[in-house]
């Protein structure tokens, strides 16, 4: 039911100190780690005890200013949830759709969000010929769709997309909004990987549309998935709607701290990009000497890949792997695709390293 990436502990059979151990390319987090600032905060026995011995903020005020100060937009338009999929969840319920869409391949909780609420399903598949960027064959399909959408209905789509890693570009992006807009229908866009290239973020629109609901995370960016943290960027009347349905104390003043010292450390966001784009071109450059591998391009701190020989799958793949303690994500459950993909995370030039090198000897041996 739950098949996603960085199930360490899973694969380390729930041990803490063998989880540990698993270099996880499975999950997209920074390769950096948590923020200093977030660092020194867990460092501090006395603030941890005093945020754990007492009520949280039933709503992160604090938090909620910091996201406001750090994406420049004002706070009438940011609500802060546990997390994107929670807030994806709520979503759902809020809108209660008849029909949802969905751009796939996709993070397979928009479905699974869906069916729980009774929704109707109606998936638009990307093609590999169009490097599973949303545009015009599955524009074309989504616009033959059109008849069926109805007052409150809702459409999915993530920019950078999961797994791909394609970018919603922002005519298309319009021209799907004014289309739902006639309809009274709403876009959800899942920005949660946006942080990585924040100048393809829809953000600055959203005064502009009453039917765009922006999800974003502190997970992959901010490195910090264990605590469970999210927000979205939607006009004021949605705003409203999330906060009266909301349960009090929902997240954590740990969780809190550390997030507002992440979003005002402007030095980890610099040396974040600068090292993450270094690190993605030389990990690129040694794939590209894999000739089995097809590397899809895309915008985030992962890469889509597609196995181009019959010899071995993604599966086969993740168990050889394995053996050597390295966990990749085999894509062969999303919709649209196979067991011939799987994906990985950018992480530390040794971890990458270290991939490449038994890679090549796996090739080798097949």
């Amino acid at each position: 039911m739950f098949n996603h990436g960085g199930n360490i502990f899973r694969y380390a059979r729930h041990a803490l100190d063998e989880g540990s151990k698993i270099i996880d390319f499975s999950a997209n987090i920074n390769p950096v780690g948590l923020s200093g600032k977030a660092v020194k905060i867990l460092k501090n026995p006395e603030k941890i005890k005093f945020l754990i011995e007492n009520y949280p903020d039933v709503y992160p005020e604090r938090f909620a200013d910091a996201l406001s100060d750090f994406h420049k937009i004002d706070k009438k338009f940011i609500f802060a949830g546990a997390g994107a999929t929670e807030l994806i969840f709520n979503a759902v319920n809020i809108l209660k759709p008849g029909t949802v869409f969905i751009a796939e391949p996709s993070f397979s909780e928009y479905e699974r969000a869906s069916a729980i609420a009774n929704s109707n399903i109606i998936h638009i598949d990307t093609f590999i010929s169009e490097n599973f960027e949303f545009k015009e064959k599955s524009l074309l399909r989504f616009f033959k769709n059109i008849k069926k959408i109805s007052k409150n209905d809702l459409f999915f789509i993530a920019s950078p997309s999961n797994p791909a890693g394609t970018i919603l570009h922002k005519d298309i992006l319009i021209e799907i909004l004014k289309a739902l807009k006639q309809r009274n229908a709403f876009l959800i866009l899942d920005e949660s990987f946006m942080d990585f290239c924040e100048e393809f973020s829809a953000k600055f629109i959203i005064p502009d549309f009453d039917n765009l609901i922006i999800i974003r995370s502190m997970t992959k960016f901010f490195a910090m998935p264990g605590q469970r943290l999210g927000y979205i960027f939607a006009v004021p009347k949605i705003i409203k709607k999330f906060a009266e349905t909301v349960m009090p104390w929902k997240i954590t003043s740990l969780g809190a701290a550390i997030a507002v010292a992440s979003l005002k450390d402007g030095n980890y966001v610099l040396k974040t990009l600068n090292l993450l784009n270094n690190l993605k071109k030389d990990l690129l450059t040694e794939f590209e000497k894999l000739k089995l591998f097809k590397i899809m391009p895309g915008r985030a701190n992962f890469f889509l890949i597609k196995i181009k020989t019959n010899l071995f799958n993604s599966n086969d793949l993740k168990n050889y792997l394995l053996k050597s303690r390295i966990l990749i994500r085999s894509c062969s459950d999303y919709r649209g695709l196979s067991d011939k993909y799987f994906r990985i995370a950018v992480r530390k030039k040794a971890e990458n390293d270290l991939l490449i090198e038994k890679l090549k000897k796996f090739i080798s041996a097949v």
